[in-house]
Formats: C-alpha cells, sequence, structure tokens
C-alpha cells in the first residue's frame, strides 16, 4: 500500500466534510505519495521526541492527531524547531498525516471513544460549531459530581481534574474532549446534568456553577489520548501488513495534586 492509498482509506474513516472550517489537517508533510509504507507511529503530538523516534525507527508515516503544522509557515529556518523539523521530513521521505477536529466528530473517534470509556448508554451527539461533534448520553447509575470526578480519573489516568458542582446529582453526561469547555451551552441545551471536556476557562466554569452545570476538565491530552491510541488498530484494519506503533510521549507534563 503507498501513502496515497493510505491517505484515502484515512479519509474514508474522517472524512473533510467534518472538520471545523478554521481547521488545518490531512496532509502535513508529503514527500513521496508513492513510497511503500510498512511502518505506522502513531501519535497525539507530532513533536521533537516522536519525529526522533520515528527517524531512529525508520518510520514510513506519522499519524497524529493534533496537527504538525497549523499557522501557516512564513519561512524555513534552522532556528525555527517547527519548520527545521518539516524540512528534516521531508528530507528523509516521512509523511505526517494529521486528523484533528474531523477525528472528533467521526464515528468511533475522540467523543465516542469518551463516551465508551464511560459507560454512557443511548449516546447520541449534539452540535458544535454545525458539526456533529459532542456526544450525550446516560450514566451507568445516577452519582454526584464528585463520584464522577473520580470516574474519570481513573478511567482516564487523570493525574488531577477541576470540576464544578460536586455536591449535584448527575444522570445525563455530555463529552466533548480537547478544548471543547466554549461549548458548554450546547451541552446544557442538549439536556446535560454533566459536561466533561478536556479544557475551560475558570470564569466559564463559573458561569457553569452558576447554571448548575457540573463541569469536569480533565486535561487536553487526557480526553484525546484514548483515541489517539486507538490509530494504531486502525491502520492494521486498513491494511494487516501495517506495522504501527503508538509513541505516548509529549513535551507537556503533569505532576499529581
Amino acid at each position: 500500500m503507498t501513502v496515497n492509498e493510505y491517505y484515502k482509506a484515512l479519509e474514508e474513516r474522517f472524512p473533510p466534510s467534518l472538520s471545523c472550517e478554521w481547521d488545518r489537517d490531512g496532509k502535513m508533510v508529503f514527500p513521496c505519495g508513492e513510497r511503500e509504507v510498512k511502518r505506522v507511529l502513531c501519535c497525539l503530538d507530532c513533536g521533537n521526541g516522536a519525529v526522533k523516534y520515528a527517524l531512529t525507527h525508520s518510520f514510513d508515516v506519522i499519524l497524529s492527531h493534533h496537527p504538525l503544522i497549523f499557522h501557516p509557515l512564513s519561512s524555513l529556518r534552522e532556528d525555527d524547531p517547527l519548520s527545521s523539523r518539516c524540512a528534516l521530513l521531508y528530507e528523509k521521505g516521512v509523511s505526517v498525516l494529521s486528523f484533528h477536529t474531523r477525528m472528533d466528530c467521526a464515528p468511533g473517534g475522540v467523543n465516542d471513544t469518551l463516551a465508551e470509556l464511560l459507560g454512557l448508554c443511548g449516546t447520541e451527539h449534539f452540535l458544535a460549531e454545525g458539526l456533529p461533534m459532542g456526544r450525550i448520553g446516560n450514566l451507568e447509575r445516577e452519582m454526584t459530581g464528585r463520584e464522577l470526578g473520580e470516574m474519570v480519573r481513573e478511567r482516564l489516568d487523570c493525574p488531577a481534574l477541576r470540576l464544578t458542582c460536586p455536591k449535584k446529582k448527575v444522570k445525563r453526561l455530555a463529552v466533548l474532549g480537547g478544548a471543547g469547555g466554549e461549548f458548554y451551552k450546547e451541552a446544557l441545551e442538549a439536556g446535560a446534568d454533566a459536561f466533561l471536556t478536556g479544557e475551560i476557562k475558570y470564569h466559564r466554569m463559573l458561569e457553569c456553577a452558576e447554571r448548575g452545570l457540573c463541569v469536569l476538565a480533565a486535561g487536553h491530552d487526557r480526553t484525546e489520548l484514548p483515541a489517539a491510541k486507538k490509530l494504531v488498530a486502525v491502520s492494521k484494519e486498513i491494511s494487516l501488513d501495517i506495522y504501527g506503533e503508538f509513541f505516548e510521549e509529549t513535551d507537556v507534563f503533569s505532576l499529581g495534586m
């Protein structure tokens, strides 16, 4: 299977029609579409560690959730970490493919994975930016916000999380991973008692508390890593001949509280 064929198969699973208008993903570095894909390194972020590992271990493709290039590059310079990283990958013939908000929306993507991990029943989508990005469903049992927080910490392996309304009884949970905090109103309109996201501004959390919405901010990476790890299985479904590996390290670390 060539890189072109591999990318086409990924686009069928994560179509560009599900991307937000402002998003930039897809072919980040694409030096040779006819190169054979034998080894794919999957990751949340295509940082220095992932790039070094991919080059050292002869990977043909890096498949990431977060786009390698989000803001347009104005130049290629040795003293600029991102542009020099892109130039090195291109020189070595390694493609970087990223699937961002379309992976949030798509079936089996970021938010479906969160809903599954938390055991939601009767899961439905709710719209964010006009796209079927969020998910909402019923918890297995009614619990307090604090109890839900402890369950989220355990299942997402969170060092810590922030929450509002810890004593509130909650049953219906909305989830939107990553930087989904701005969509708390959409979660409320969908009928949520509680809303799990990766990050949300402090004053937004105060607004949610005033509205009686239990909000849980579990960390941008913690809410997206479970789906990013599934990219290895996605690659194997595309072709049994592909070796996939997940690179979990990032350049952002959490200390427990």
